[in-house]
């Protein structure tokens, strides 16, 4: 690595998008500026100065420098610290290492940096590389990069009046911050809202308990809970980031038609 490199700050690539001939809009999470955009000139004719360090499954170290006009950052140069790229043959890993990235994208402003954000998804790439793509480690990242985000869903208490009796009647309600006691279950009438039975309040309560996307795989082969009450978990976290971002997630339209298209081959 570089000595320029070594100065330079960490971070991973969520996103690029062409612009114009040659350069590259790069939108970047770091260490010390959060998330950002830099032009990358020229980086779609020569790859030298990026070292392979501007896709998705790196790790690097980002050469930024403030552009004379304009909000936007040029970046100079990159370097790889480490990767995860060996995960690309696998699409469903890919898919997920994209909603992340898309997901640290929409929750966390620009410019205000959150250096666990990195180390959540750094998180998520050893736990795929570790043993491919898992449910229960989304939800782990997912219940992670909501507490970052000021929006961690209540699972434990009610959300609208704190009371901790959730066994009979109690709903999932995104847009007032998790689970709904029966009590004030009636004035929970937003799109998102779900029964939320004891048994899915149990799965990710486990999840939370679990901690780390690692050690949350676990929750995909527990007896304790059923496909459904693991889809049900699932279902009630989208419905709170899809509250929160406030648009449909390309990557998780994605992860739906690969989960399709996994269930018409079984049958």
């Amino acid at each position: 690595m570089s000595e320029l490199a070594a100065e330079a700050p960490l971070g991973v690539v969520l996103r690029t998008t062409p612009l114009r001939e040659s350069d590259l809009l790069v939108t970047l999470y770091t260490d010390t500026h959060g998330r950002v955009s830099a032009v990358a000139r020229g980086a779609r004719k020569s790859k030298r100065r990026f070292a392979g360090a501007l896709s998705l499954l790196v790790l690097g170290r980002y050469q930024l420098g403030r552009r004379p006009r304009g909000e936007l950052w040029g970046l100079e140069s990159a370097d790889v610290v480490r990767e995860w790229t060996q995960l690309s043959a696998d699409v469903v890993a890919v898919a997920h290492a994209s909603y992340v990235a898309e997901l640290v994208g929409a929750l966390l402003p620009a410019e205000a940096p959150e250096p666990h954000a990195l180390e959540i998804i750094v998180a998520l790439w050893d736990a795929l590389a570790a043993g491919g793509p898992s449910p229960g480690a989304l939800r782990a990242v997912e219940f992670a990069l909501l507490d970052l985000a000021g929006h961690r869903p209540a699972i434990d208490h009610c959300a609208a009046c704190s009371r901790t009796e959730l066994d009979v009647g109690a709903v999932f309600d995104p847009q007032r911050g998790g689970a709904i006691c029966s009590t004030c279950a009636a004035r929970s009438r937003n799109a998102g809202v779900r029964q939320l039975d004891p048994a899915t309040r149990a799965y990710l309560h486990a999840v939370v308990e679990l901690g780390t996307p690692l050690a949350a795989r676990a929750v995909d082969t527990d007896p304790r809970f059923t496909t459904a009450e693991r889809t049900a978990g699932r279902d009630a976290m989208v419905a709170m980031v899809g509250s929160l971002v406030g648009k449909p997630l390309r990557s998780l339209e994605y992860l739906a038609k690969l989960g399709a298209a996994g269930r018409r081959a079984k049958e």
